[in-house]
């Protein structure tokens, strides 16, 4: 589950909306991908508190989130997409 608590538009690339975004997740394997969100696309500085630890995480320009406490990335797995 991926809940957004708080959203700032930065500005429009190829028709979506780029934001700075504050989540909730139930655990670190929700952290979307830069395009896991429809209609947006998340801006490194996002940040993230992982629910079931307490653990907070940055989104890096390399599109990998870090945890603020170990300095540890983790990369989400894009999502699949039957087409």
């Amino acid at each position: 589950m991926v809940v957004i608590l708080k959203e700032k538009f930065v500005s429009f690339e190829d028709g979506v909306s780029v934001v700075i975004a504050e989540l909730a997740v139930d655990s670190c394997e929700d952290l979307p991908t830069a395009d896991g969100l429809e209609g947006r696309r998340l801006s490194p500085a996002s940040l993230a508190w992982e629910i079931s630890t307490g653990e907070f995480y940055g989104f890096g320009s390399d599109g990998k989130w870090v945890n603020q406490t170990s300095g540890e990335p983790y990369e989400p797995a894009p999502e699949c997409t039957d087409e």
